[in-house]
């Protein structure tokens, strides 16, 4: 149905819709802005500056000197991030395409499985916010693509890439070193090779992988002192329970298969109780079917080269899966594996693993007499139908989040913290104002974006109790020029753990002298003088 050439097209047309998407997804300030971002964001004006990455907690340094490469020309760091994800994101759909058609029959089916990924939800979501997550996802896809043609065809420079490939993913993103747990393994037991010859071949691969991301902790150990940079503060009474962070995972693997609008509650309250248990049937059957796949192939060699497709991509999304489920309890102790941006670099793997299967089902189907009674050629249009149901959905909800995120009433992309939310009259004021100084908030550092780092010493987050929030107002005291920025969306200040004082409280003390109240927050002015009783 569709020649080579005709193929690439159609995916080439894949490819920039997938990347329309992103860019539409943003506004006119930008892409969308989390925490993260701001340290991303900071680190490549930083090494513009000539400062190295900066003082704040380090990330993995690729992402940060990718945003920086076009700052030479004078472009800001958060302008790039939009069109750089969106030209990330396309190259991976066009590369990914490619290799899906070298791997299946039906070329119809790969085209959609192309257009399933480019207008996944939550693909495209990810990488519309300064993030590292879409180009991690790349780095992921060609080192799964370079080791599949090493075990394939058995070319020493293929075996090299999927190595420098992974160690770009591993300095991208902490998670990276989940491929080299996929891999290595597999490399080791290669089957038909000389045991000393695997042994060798993984120790190379080993060492060129994770070479650079031991070069950036070594970094971070001399600087700071901790491996991964200075520890980031977390509530203690963080309730991000492993049965918790499971209930989210199954939740969201739901969510892939049933797509539900957005909702403004949370991820685990979007769907009903039963997307749990559908989610957990799909891992477990995809568990069971990569265990299956992986001993069966590896009996019978004729099988081996055909299946090892979906042995790469089915391993990668469980390894994955596993190790930010512990993870979410290890390392990040508190926040973890409740954002669903960390299970987005899963989906691309567990939808080529499906669509690999469904391929081969068709195979299998084709040369039965029985497969081509009327029965079963209707339950296979039904099938295709659904199919197109449910790449239309995506499509829906893309365009319902692009309208949102342009909307002047949104103020948010999807949920979080959003360029609209933050360009607002409380950021245009201390922009305008210029407020030299040190600003205390009850958002988090996305302030810094909106403010010019030369100009404010520090963007520190507002406590949680009212005696240390006095505490810290007394030696704000003694310093001239700091600020008090209350936002309106989170007055009473509630969620977990909850503040012990609003509004009220704030004006009730001496030292806050009321400097601007605005539409969406309040900004005060920290005034010794008031204190001493000198005036204003």
């Amino acid at each position: 149905m569709f020649a080579g050439r005709r193929y690439t097209l159609l995916l080439a047309a894949a490819a920039a819709l997938g990347a329309g998407f992103v860019l539409l997804h943003g506004t006119a300030y930008g892409p969308g802005l989390h925490f993260d971002s701001v340290l991303y964001v900071l680190a490549s004006r930083s090494l513009l500056a000539g400062e190295g990455f900066g003082p704040l907690p380090p990330k993995p340094p690729l992402y940060a000197v990718m945003m920086a490469a076009p700052g030479m020309l004078g472009v800001d760091p958060h302008a790039v991030a939009g069109p750089l994800n969106a030209l990330v994101f396309g190259l991976t759909i066009f590369v990914a395409g490619h290799w899906l058609r070298r791997r299946i029959a039906s070329r119809l089916l790969a085209l959609w499985g192309c257009l399933a990924v480019a207008s996944a939800p939550p693909l495209v979501s990810v990488s519309s916010w300064a993030l590292s997550e879409p180009t991690f996802i790349l780095f992921v896809t060609l080192a799964l693509f370079s080791m599949e043609r090493y075990l394939r065809e058995g070319k020493r420079a293929a075996l090299i890439w999927a190595a420098l490939l992974t160690a770009l993913a591993c300095v991208t993103r902490r998670i990276g070193p989940t491929l080299i747990m996929t891999l290595l393994p597999l490399l080791l037991l290669q089957p038909g090779a000389p045991l000393l010859g695997k042994v060798k071949r993984g120790a190379v691969f080993a060492l060129i992988a994770v070479t650079p991301f031991s070069l950036w902790m070594l970094y971070n150990l001399a600087a700071s002192g901790f491996p991964f940079g200075p520890p980031v503060p977390v509530s203690p009474e963080g309730n991000n329970t492993m049965h918790r962070t499971l209930n989210v995972l199954l939740i969201e693997l739901a969510e892939w298969i049933l797509p539900n609008p957005p909702t403004d509650k949370g991820l685990w309250y979007a769907v009903s109780p039963g997307a749990t248990a559908l989610g957990a049937a799909a891992l477990f059957a995809l568990a069971a079917a990569v265990a299956f796949a992986f001993i069966h192939t590896y009996r019978k060699p004729a099988l081996r080269r055909s299946w090892l497709f979906f042995c790469l991509h089915g391993g990668f999304a469980l390894v994955y899966l596993i190790l930010i489920v512990i993870a979410s309890k290890v390392w990040w102790v508190g926040i973890g594996a409740t954002n669903r941006r960390f299970w987005a670099p899963a989906y691309i793997p567990l939808l080529f693993a499906l669509v690999f299967l469904l391929d081969r089902l068709l195979i299998w189907l084709r040369p039965r007499p029985w497969a081509r009674s009327a029965v079963i050629r209707t339950f296979a249009r039904g099938g295709a139908i659904l199919l197109f149901i449910w790449l239309g959905n995506n499509v829906r909800l893309n365009g319902l989040t692009i309208i949102r995120a342009n909307s002047s009433e949104a103020g948010h992309l999807d949920r979080g913290y959003a360029a609209p939310a933050w360009i607002n009259d409380v950021t245009r004021f201390i922009r305008e104002e210029q407020l030299e100084g040190i600003i205390i908030a009850n958002k988090d550092t996305s302030l810094d974006i909106h403010t010019d780092p030369a100009k404010i010493a520090a963007v520190r987050p507002m406590p949680w109790r009212l005696k240390k929030l006095q505490q810290a107002i007394e030696r704000a005291v003694a310093v001239d020029d700091t600020y008090l920025v209350v936002f309106n969306d989170t007055i009473p200040m509630t969620p977990a753990p909850p503040k012990d004082y609003g509004l009220a409280e704030l004006e009730a003390m001496p030292e806050l002298e009321r400097l601007a109240q605005l539409d969406s927050g309040v900004v005060f002015r920290v005034n010794r003088y008031r204190t001493e009783g000198a005036g204003d």
